[in-house]
């Protein structure tokens, strides 16, 4: 039997038309109203929603199904009163959660808003929660959800297996406390995704961490993916390196990270064990102009696993800095598994979610629809092929009198687009 031969140049020539037949998929985010509601079942396009005194942002969205996903997120449960001037009363940030159900044209549905973790606030607070912890007194936030298998004993209840982990920064004062803590990062423990909540009683990064900056920001902003479906797990946080958030620094140059990684063994949250200390990259990730010499800097960032491309994603912030470290725009990186797992290699940027997407001037504190043990989650688990952000914004200019440059004004959107 004869076998033709193709020369090297017709072959590419063949594989060059081939590839123009494929779906290119670009990044073309649009943007719309995430639809969650406010407190008090405000939802969006109520008469109330857009002056209500409320906020919302940092987002986790575990998608557990094809037709559910839960939002958990950072919101004040009193509402702030211009008139009443009481913006310290209604700035304690805790975490509240809804159901979302997909409806047949795509969208979801929220159900009533419910909360998941307080405060401890203080004793004459009438909102004070004793059972918890002390580090955790002024704020509960960022948190980020995975779910997995996690033994924790406590006097109370004894020995117990947990199925979800909920990580949060937490704080204990907001002009950092009297014992030199300011932000650290915490764990809550539950039998189901809708709680109720058991916080592990000390927090997992804390002052001991080497290089912590009680003076700026400290430790936070955690984002956890899975590793064995059980007890193993990455644990991403941000606040190291170039420390002082708070005021960006002189000494934040081109090589700085801002977000570390640890391996964590959770599988007894009495005793977990964290793995050793590196830095993520920063290479090929957009240079943020208010770092000298255009330098780049990692923080604040969702992570999602793409296992069928052996890759991390993230949703960062990155852009204009306004005076309460509001960024202008939300970023989508990718970067190889390997770069993760070894050090080194650079980013892709995928694309950004700007003011021409959404109208508004500042669009952060971002979180990636993922599944249940933190892998990329389009439109449903198992869903490499997109990704859909929820994240908050704010109309103000830079700098605006207090409350904190609109900070009762945060709403959250979502951009879901193909990779």
């Amino acid at each position: 039997m004869l076998v033709r031969r193709v020369s090297t140049a017709a072959l590419l020539t063949l594989v060059a038309s081939l590839i123009t037949l494929l779906p290119a998929y670009a990044w073309t985010p649009s943007a719309e109203s995430s639809g969650v509601p406010l407190p008090g079942g405000i939802y969006p396009g109520s008469s109330r929603y857009d002056g209500a005194g409320y906020y919302q942002y940092a987002p986790s969205i575990v998608q557990t199904s094809d037709a559910q996903r839960i939002i958990y997120y950072c919101a004040n449960t009193v509402e702030y009163s211009s008139s009443s001037g009481n913006a310290l009363q209604a700035t304690h940030d805790h975490v509240l959660f809804n159901v979302g159900t997909r409806q047949p044209n795509g969208s979801y549905t929220w159900g009533a808003t419910q909360v998941a973790l307080r405060p401890r606030l203080q004793p004459a607070d009438p909102h004070y929660q004793p059972a918890t912890p002390s580090w955790a007194a002024y704020h509960i936030c960022d948190p980020d959800v995975v779910k997995g298998s996690f033994t924790y004993t406590t006097p109370q209840s004894g020995e117990k297996t947990y199925t979800w982990a909920m990580f949060f920064t937490a704080a204990d004062n907001d002009d950092h406390g009297a014992d030199g803590r300011f932000n650290v990062v915490g764990v809550a423990l539950a039998t189901s995704p809708l709680g109720p909540w058991t916080i592990v009683a000390s927090p997992l990064i804390d002052i001991t961490e080497p290089d912590y900056n009680a003076a700026g920001y400290g430790v936070g902003q955690p984002s956890v993916t899975s590793v064995d479906q059980r007890g193993n797990l990455l644990l991403f946080y941000s606040g190291l390196d170039c420390a002082a958030l708070d005021v960006p620094e002189p000494s934040c140059d081109g090589t700085a990270r801002g977000t570390a990684v640890r391996t964590l063994n959770l599988g007894n949250a009495n005793a977990p064990v964290l793995g050793t200390r590196s830095f993520i990259t920063t290479a090929g990730l957009t240079p943020e102009p208010f770092l000298p010499g255009s330098g780049r800097f990692l923080h604040n960032a969702s992570w999602a696993y793409d296992p069928e491309r052996d890759s991390f994603v993230v949703s960062r912030d990155t852009g204009q800095l306004d005076g309460n470290e509001v960024q202008a725009n939300v970023e989508v990186d990718r970067i190889a598994g390997s770069s993760v797992w070894t050090g080194g290699g650079a980013w892709t940027v995928v694309g950004q979610i700007t003011s021409a997407q959404t109208g508004y001037r500042w669009n952060h504190n971002s979180g990636l629809v993922r599944d249940v043990y933190g892998g990329l989650a389009y439109q449903r688990p198992l869903d490499y092929s997109g990704v859909d952000v929820y994240f908050a914004t704010e109309p103000g200019p830079a700098n605006t009198a207090p409350p904190w440059d609109g900070y009762f004004k945060y709403r959250m959107y979502h951009s879901a687009s193909p990779l």
